[in-house]
């Protein structure tokens, strides 16, 4: 029977996604943006505003959620790999 090759967490790890930089700043900014339009600009109305920041928030907590899991599952993975050494 072949011997089954074990994989190098680093050549998985190589492979792999990158995983992307915080996004909470960018949301932040994008909020005070919309808040500073309201204001100054009166295009935008409070309740446009207030649904648009909701919808920044859902995505804030949908990446942070996404960031949580792929740690996870590195976490996993490597714990596996370290095993079978």
């Amino acid at each position: 029977m072949p011997k089954i090759k074990r994989p190098s967490l680093m050549a998985l790890k190589k492979k792999s996604p990158k995983i992307p930089d915080f996004t909470c700043i960018q949301i932040d900014n994008i909020i005070e943006k919309l808040e500073d339009l309201q204001k100054n600009d009166k295009r935008l109305t409070k309740s446009q505003v207030t649904r648009l920041r909701n919808s920044l928030e859902r995505l804030r907590s949908s990446n942070n959620k996404l960031r949580q899991s792929g740690i996870y599952w590195y976490e996993t993975l490597k714990k596996i790999v370290l095993r079978m050494k």
